[in-house]
């Protein structure tokens, strides 16, 4: 019988747990490598998908904001629902939210702030969304003051969540999957710098969308799409074509009735409703529009020029969608009005002409219309509306009718509140995230 020695048994037993905590070693590297390279990938996407639900429910504050009539059910439930809704189109499991003020303090249910005496945020104290009362934290201080920290009315939603990130190479060491945790703040206001767009004050929205990529005139006076975007901070020509879809659409506030006859009272008069960021808005005709029409008794181009020398919100527009009979309306709905392909209309996007077509309006600008008395306008107004002011619109694309201004800003994300039928324009929120 051979015999090993003693010491050679015990190097060879001493080898082998060497060589497992070098396989071990080995496993846990690779699996940093791909495992965690996969984390961080998810961690991203992850963050994305929390920002969208925090500014969800941030839009529905800015609705509340800017006047809609509370719906069924409480502003507390129908916040809840949206951000649950956001969260589940993100693949996000949403631990808890908080609303907050426009600084992104957190608030108490008296509107107090939900801070520590060293002024840290105390979420055990923080009114939760979606609670039990179905209430929003009672008004708080009017003039918030964010470096020191005094809250302002509620006006933000503050987001927690996670997602479950399955493993691949850490599965060998027993690790089935990671935990990603996300967080964001969103919280609407009034836009400031433009329109005097502060708290009481108002923007003009003129009921017509243009594209958000240049469009020109082919000699037909029809429209063809650059593919560029606007232009900004400079003088430019916005071109009126024929009635083709895909260029200028006089939007109808009130539809099916009315329609063009009330195109130069809803100019005067502001009569839209509160419109989300991104939605389908109706369109009764597109192009150029000549005349006047309704009770105000003014041409389409006078009724614009009363705007002459001030930036107006003038909605724009990416895709268009035409219903047909027994077609319900497209939907402005989240998911629905972000979703490829359709987007929210019930037929293939694109096409359509003349009335009864929708366009999906992503976001607003802010329109400086000229006047004479304009820095850089010369002799220019803001509107050439009557068919025959090629000498001002015809820019080598055929245009015999325009706006003539510059985009100074874009409205993006948010709701511009509804019209308030003075003649004094609308509110212009935001939504933005703060953290």
């Amino acid at each position: 019988m051979l015999h090993v020695p003693w010491g050679r048994k015990s190097e060879s037993g001493q080898a082998l747990v060497l060589m497992v905590g070098v396989v071990f070693a080995a496993v846990a590297t690779v699996g940093l490598i791909v495992d965690g390279g996969n984390v961080l990938s998810h961690q991203r996407i992850s963050q994305s998908g929390i920002d969208a639900v925090a500014e969800s429910g941030a839009v529905m504050l800015a609705k509340r904001l800017a006047g809609t009539t509370e719906p069924s059910g409480g502003w507390d439930a129908n916040i809840a629902s949206k951000m649950a809704q956001s969260a589940a189109a993100n693949n996000i499991t949403l631990s808890a939210a908080y609303y907050t003020d426009v600084c992104g303090i957190p608030l108490r249910a008296d509107g107090t702030a939900a801070l520590t005496v060293d002024e840290k945020e105390d979420l055990s104290v923080a009114m939760k969304v979606g609670n039990t009362s179905n209430a929003l934290p009672t008004a708080g201080a009017t003039t918030p003051d964010c470096p020191n920290r005094v809250v302002g009315p509620v006006a933000g939603v503050m987001a927690f969540g996670q997602a479950i990130v399955p493993s691949y190479v850490a599965r060998a060491i027993k690790i089935d999957s990671f935990t990603v945790t996300v967080q964001a703040t969103a919280v609407a206001g009034y836009l400031q710098g433009y329109c005097s767009a502060t708290q009481g004050q108002y923007c003009g929205i003129l009921p017509l969308t243009i594209p958000v990529d240049v469009m020109t005139c082919n000699g037909n006076n029809s429209p063809n799409d650059s593919g560029e975007a606007w232009t900004w901070d400079v003088l430019v020509k916005v071109p009126l074509c024929s009635t083709a879809s895909g260029n200028v659409g006089w939007l109808d506030w009130t539809p099916p009735n009315g329609g063009t006859s009330e195109l130069v009272c809803s100019i005067l008069h502001p009569n839209n409703p509160s419109i989300d960021l991104p939605s389908w808005d109706y369109v009764t005709s597109t192009g150029n529009v000549n005349g006047g029409g309704g009770s105000c008794s003014m041409s389409v181009q006078d009724a614009v020029r009363t705007y002459d020398g001030q930036v107006v919100l003038i909605p724009q527009f990416d895709l268009t969608c035409r219903t047909k009979s027994g077609d319900p309306n497209p939907s402005s709905s989240q998911p629905a009005i972000i979703t490829p392909p359709n987007y929210g209309c019930p037929n293939d996007v694109g096409g359509g002409s003349g009335q009864n077509v929708w366009y999906r309006m992503p976001s607003f600008a802010f329109f400086e219309l000229c006047s004479p008395t304009t820095d850089g306008c010369g002799t220019y107004s803001g509107a050439y509306m009557q068919g025959n002011n090629s000498d001002v619109c015809n820019t080598g694309n055929g245009a015999t009718s325009c706006l003539v201004g510059k985009f100074v800003d874009i409205l993006a994300t948010g709701t511009v509140g509804a019209g308030v039928g003075s003649g004094t324009g609308n509110k212009a929120l935001g939504v933005q995230l703060i953290k």
